[in-house]
């Protein structure tokens, strides 16, 4: 029930995450960084499948991150962070597993 739990809360800051991105960046930035997020969900779930193309995907979603704290007040980007942990949380365990692999 937790795992569910714990899926349901990050499908949640993903959506969140993406209509910030949406309302910034635009749609097209919003899908691109839904379909990196998910790409690097199936790459960890097979760490073996760990290589260049989920770096690529780790460094887009950093990308539009950056490119919102460029364009946003630092304390409404800082609401951002703390209403994604657990994104955040999943992209620190993916930059560590990939490191270490």
């Amino acid at each position: 029930m937790v795992d569910v739990i714990n899926l349901e809360v990050f499908r949640i800051e993903l959506n969140y995450l993406q209509q910030v991105i949406k309302g910034i960046i635009g749609d097209k930035a919003s899908r691109e960084l839904g379909e990196a997020i998910e790409l690097l969900v199936l790459c960890f779930l097979n760490p073996k499948n760990y290589n260049t193309f989920c770096l690529s995907n780790l460094q887009t979603i950093e990308q539009y991150l950056n490119q919102i704290q460029n364009k946003i007040e630092p304390s409404k980007y800082q609401l951002l962070l703390n209403n994604i942990p657990t994104i955040k949380t999943f992209l620190e365990k993916v930059k560590l597993e990939m490191s270490i692999s």
